[in-house]
């Protein structure tokens, strides 16, 4: 799971900020994202733009939420100025001189910081300039001497007066002005990208304090968990997932995604992890409910409700489960019934869960000896040479896996079984199964289902 999470979009490409700072980078922030983010529970969350307008605008409560969860939220340069001015007493960190322009009051309008942009496909590029941008680019032309105060004042009135999504700096300047041309002119060179300054700034920060060891944000107030919130959260965790072009999961650290294979080569081990995912997430919401933080109470019930389920996730397993245990058929209703509110559970609580997964297997007996032996197949895989022995077709590595390993007969529904088993996608699957026979195949040791 990568420890941070950042809202970016026209501000700064998202390859200039890798250079920065290693980070799961996601569009521009809207509705729900943060809270969605903060339910996956990484260190940082750091919001540089954000949509509005069209779109809902990130929910000051979302992020109140993800600090209260400990979760260190930044801002900086764009929409996060603007959240960062307002609740920085809250918690939240604002970054560079956008978000002290505003937390001083020397700017109000939220238009200051809107630009127009292309959508994720075309990278968000810039289509209109910042008011922002505009302001210090024009304030360094009179202290260079290319124009006067009164000619950059007019300048600046022209551009504040345009619609956002059309102020252009160049599209503003008289060609019959002499100042202005000089302008044009000295324009190239002379741009002063405030926010884009302050957004590197923000993953320079957050990369710091990482590097010192940045400690679980704890807040010194209670989160209001008022019924509008609730049904905010509830909604949210519905819909699941990220708006188009966001990547549906952070757990894709190479040494954790290890791991998280060889549990999921084994769903003996996969499935127990996978509910004790489920009822800690459906733990914490339930004590969110009340209004109140994880108790005692909380992690009871969802040991409870571990006791009770006793591992009956998929309706087929009914009829089975019923004949193994003698059951009648006078008992099959309650047992439907709880199935399908698990499964309404499972899908309603996603990205709850995901995180969850993450933690449980860090913190389970069998982390050790799964970390080794990921750590193993990765070096003997890594000293393999790439040949024609060493690889195997799709059909065969299944059938090995389902009939050699697991001693069972290869599932029908082969897409439906990866994703009841952790893998987003079959390819994910055979990916990891190509690698685990690939280490069988030089000697490894045996993974027992």
């Amino acid at each position: 799971m990568r420890p941070v999470v950042v809202f970016l979009g026209p501000t700064l490409s998202e390859a200039e900020a890798r250079a920065v700072l290693d980070a799961e980078y996601m569009p521009p922030a809207g509705h729900g994202d943060v809270l969605r983010a903060a339910l996956r529970r990484p260190r940082v969350i750091a919001i540089v733009d954000g949509v509005f307008e069209r779109t809902p605008a990130v929910w000051h409560k979302e992020i109140l939420f993800a600090l209260s969860e400990g979760i260190h939220v930044y801002g900086a340069a764009s929409m996060g100025a603007l959240r960062a001015a307002e609740l920085d007493r809250f918690g939240m960190r604002g970054v560079g001189d956008v978000y002290r322009a505003y937390g001083e009051g020397v700017l109000e309008d939220d238009d200051e910081v809107a630009v127009a942009h292309t959508d994720a496909e075309h990278g968000f590029r810039a289509l209109s300039d910042s008011m922002v941008d505009v302001r210090a680019t024009l304030e360094k032309a009179v202290a260079d001497g290319v124009v006067d105060g009164q000619t950059a004042a007019a300048i600046l009135a022209r551009v504040k007066a345009t619609f956002y999504a059309e102020r252009v700096l160049l599209a503003a300047l008289d060609r019959e002005d002499v100042e202005h041309e000089r302008l044009r002119a000295w324009l190239p060179e002379g741009w002063v990208r405030r926010k884009r300054e302050d957004a590197v700034a923000l993953l320079k920060t957050v990369e710091s304090d990482l590097a010192a060891g940045l400690e679980p944000f704890r807040p010194t107030w209670t989160l209001q968990r008022t019924r509008y919130w609730e049904d905010a959260r509830l909604t949210v965790e519905l819909t699941g997932g990220y708006r188009t072009g966001a990547d549906p999961t952070f757990i894709d650290d190479e040494d954790l995604e290890a791991v998280l294979d060889e549990v999921r080569l084994d769903p003996d081990t996969y499935g127990p992890l996978l509910e004790r995912s489920l009822l800690t997430a459906l733990a914490r919401n339930a004590a969110a409910a009340a209004g109140v933080d994880v108790s005692s109470w909380a992690h009871q019930r969802a040991l409870d409700e571990e006791r009770r389920r006793r591992g009956l996730l998929e309706p087929e397993d009914v009829e089975a489960w019923l004949e193994e245990r003698g059951l009648s058929e006078a008992e099959l209703p309650t047992v439907a019934r709880r199935l399908a509110v698990l499964r309404w559970a499972r899908d309603a609580h996603r990205d709850s869960v995901a995180g969850e997964m993450a933690l449980t297997v860090l913190s389970d007996p069998l982390y050790a000896d799964l970390a080794t032996r990921a750590a193993r197949k990765r070096e003997v895989l890594a000293s393999l040479p790439i040949s024609e022995a060493m690889r195997i077709d799709d059909d065969e590595v299944v059938s090995w896996y389902f009939r050699d390993r697991l001693g069972q007969e290869v599932p029908v529904a082969l897409d439906a079984w990866a994703a009841a088993n952790g893998w987003p996608r079959v390819t994910d699957l055979l990916r990891a199964l190509r690698a685990e026979w690939s280490f069988e195949v030089a000697g490894g040791d045996v993974l027992r289902p």
